[in-house]
C-alpha cells in the first residue's frame, strides 16, 4: 500500500458530519490540553479549552439535547454535565464552577433531598432539555484541575467510547508543536541527533504522540499508533507505553515507539516484528505524513522483552504482590524493609493496580484502621488508606509503584473560619493529611449546601441571609471526624 494511502486510511479517520453546532465557549477557542495526551494512568479523554486564567465564563450546550448526568465531587471532573444529543453522542463539560437555570435548581433540590454533598445524578430522560447555544453553566477550576479551564469531550452514547470532537465540528487551532524523537543512551534520554546508537528498540520514544505516528525500518512499516476513539477499559494502556524515565529526567511525556509485550493501548494500528539482530538499520518516523526523524540507528542488543508474570516479592515485614501483566514488561523489582518504610527499586509504571502488604510490629489494634501508605514513583505520589486483613497484615492497593512509607493518622480535619462574602458565602479553611469529605452542613439545624475544594483546602457554605449556629462535620479517608461550629 502506498505510504500516503496507508496514513490516510489508518491514522486520519474520515471526518464525521458536523454535529457540534455551537462552540462550548465563546470563540476563538484556545487549547491547553490535547485529545489523547499522555497523563498519569490514562490518555486525556477530551480537549482542555483555555478560559484566560479565570473562572465564570459562559459554557454553552453544543447542540440540542437533554441532561443525562450531573456530577459534583471534590476530585476528578469536579462539577460536570453530561448532555445526550439525538444524533447519538454525549457532550461532557467538566471542572465547572456552577450550573445555570433549571439545572442548578435541580441539583440544589436533589442535594437537599438526598442529604449529600457528593452527587452523581441521573435526571429523568429528557427531563432537563437544553437548546444549542443555551448557557448551561460557568467555567471553573473544580475537581482535579490544574487551573481554570473547560474540559470538553464527546462520547458515543451506545458504547461510551471517546470520540474526537474536531471530527464533529469543534473549531480549535492546529497543535503548535511537532512530535520529537528521543533516544536513551547510557541511561540518559536526549533528543535524537543525525544518527543514533541505542541498546534496544525500547530506547526510542516520541513526544506529542497524540498526533499519531508510524515507524518504518528498512522501508517497512513496523508500528503505527493513533488514538481517535477508545473506551475507558483500556485507559491504563497509557502507562504501558510511557517512557517513565524520560519523564523523570527531562520532564516531558514520551510514548515508546516499539510496543511493549503487554501494551494494551488501543491505538496500535500496526504492530509488526522489528529486527532482532544487532546491526545498523534505516529508521523513518513520520507523523501526519510529515517527517519527524530519518536516519540510521545502530542497535546493540534488540532484545525481546518478556511479559510480567504474576509475582510476589517479600523482604521482612513487607510484600509487593502484582498480577500478571501488571507492568509493560518483566521488571527486576528489588525490595528492602526499612521498618515503616519500604525501599523499592526501580519505580515502575503499573498498568494494573498492585498490592503492598505490611505486617505491623507493635502497632496497637486500634490504629490499624488509621494507617495510610505514602508512595511515589516517577509520575508523582499518592496516599493510600490501608485495609487490615484477617492474617494480621495491612493491604494498600495502589496505582503508584515505588518507594513507600506507612504513616498513622489519628487527627480529624482542622477547620478555620476564613470570611463571609457579600453574597452570603461562608468560607472555611480545611487542612488534613488525607482527603476529607463533607458529612453534614447545618445552620440552626437546617440543611444547607456546601462544597469542598480539595486543591485550595476550602469549604464554601451557602448561608444567604442566615444567622445563628453553623455546624460543619467532615471526615477523612481513614475515618477521623471533625465537628466545626461557628456563630454567623
Amino acid at each position: 500500500m502506498p505510504r500516503l494511502s496507508f496514513w490516510m486510511l489508518a491514522l486520519w479517520p474520515l471526518v464525521a458530519t458536523g454535529q457540534i453546532t455551537v462552540m462550548p465557549l465563546d470563540e476563538p477557542l484556545a487549547v491547553s490540553g490535547e485529545l489523547a495526551e499522555l497523563r498519569n494512568h490514562h490518555f486525556h479523554s477530551g480537549i482542555d479549552l483555555r478560559t484566560g486564567g479565570v473562572t465564570g465564563k459562559n459554557v454553552y450546550a453544543v447542540a440540542d439535547g437533554w441532561v443525562r448526568r450531573i456530577v459534583v465531587r471534590p476530585d476528578g471532573y469536579g462539577w460536570a454535565l453530561y448532555i445526550d444529543h439525538p444524533t447519538g453522542f454525549t457532550s461532557v463539560y467538566a471542572h465547572l464552577e456552577s450550573f445555570h437555570g433549571e439545572i442548578g435548581r435541580y441539583v440544589r433540590r436533589e442535594a437537599e433531598r438526598l442529604d449529600q454533598y457528593r452527587l452523581d445524578l441521573y435526571p429523568p430522560r429528557e427531563g432537563l432539555r437544553v437548546r444549542a447555544g443555551q448557557v448551561i453553566g460557568a467555567s471553573g477550576n473544580s475537581g482535579a484541575s490544574g487551573g481554570p479551564h473547560l474540559h470538553f469531550e464527546l462520547r458515543d452514547q451506545a458504547t461510551e467510547a471517546i470520540l474526537d470532537p474536531v471530527a464533529y465540528g469543534l473549531r480549535i487551532p492546529a497543535h503548535p508543536h511537532s512530535p520529537v524523537l528521543w533516544t536513551k543512551q547510557s541511561g540518559r534520554w536526549r533528543r535524537a541527533g543525525d544518527s543514533i546508537a541505542v541498546d534496544s528498540w525500547q530506547d526510542l520514544a516520541v513526544t506529542y504522540p497524540e498526533q499519531g505516528f508510524y515507524a518504518s525500518v528498512n522501508d517497512s512499516v513496523r508500528s503505527a499508533w493513533s488514538l481517535k476513539r477508545w473506551t475507558f477499559d483500556v485507559q491504563r494502556g497509557a502507562d504501558g507505553g510511557l517512557a517513565l524515565d524520560l519523564h523523570r529526567q527531562q520532564g516531558v511525556r514520551g510514548f515508546l515507539v516499539h510496543p511493549t509485550p503487554t501494551q494494551p493501548a488501543p491505538g496500535w494500528l500496526v504492530n509488526e516484528t522489528w529486527p532482532r539482530n544487532p546491526g545498523r538499520y534505516p529508521l523513518e518516523l513520520t507523523s501526519r505524513d510529515r517527517p519527524v526523524w530519518s536516519g540510521n540507528v545502530m542497535v546493540a542488543n534488540p532484545r525481546t522483552e518478556r511479559e510480567q508474570p504474576e509475582k510476589t516479592w517479600t523482604d521482612g515485614a513487607w510484600s509487593l504482590q502484582v498480577p500478571a501483566r501488571a507492568f509493560s514488561s518483566e521488571q527486576p523489582i528489588r525490595l528492602r524493609d526499612q521498618g515503616r518504610s519500604l525501599d523499592l527499586q526501580p519505580d515502575v509504571a503499573a498498568i494494573k493496580p498492585v498490592h503492598f502488604y505490611w505486617t505491623p510490629d507493635g502497632l496497637a489494634d486500634s490504629l490499624r484502621h488509621r494507617t495510610y501508605l505514602a508512595v511515589r514513583d516517577g509520575r508523582g505520589s499518592a496516599k493510600i488508606p490501608g485495609v487490615p486483613t484477617t492474617d494480621g497484615r495491612i493491604r494498600y492497593t495502589a496505582k503508584t509503584c515505588g518507594p513507600a512509607h506507612v504513616r498513622v493518622d489519628t487527627n480529624g480535619p482542622k477547620c478555620r473560619f476564613m470570611r463571609r462574602d457579600s453574597d452570603g458565602s461562608v468560607w472555611i479553611h480545611v487542612d488534613d493529611e488525607l482527603d476529607p469529605e463533607i458529612q453534614s452542613a447545618r445552620i440552626n439545624g437546617a440543611w444547607t449546601w456546601a462544597y469542598l475544594d480539595l486543591k485550595a483546602g476550602l469549604v464554601r457554605v451557602e448561608a444567604v441571609g442566615a444567622a445563628g449556629q453553623l455546624v460543619l462535620i467532615l471526615r477523612d479517608e481513614v475515618g477521623n471526624r471533625t465537628t466545626f461550629t461557628h456563630t454567623l
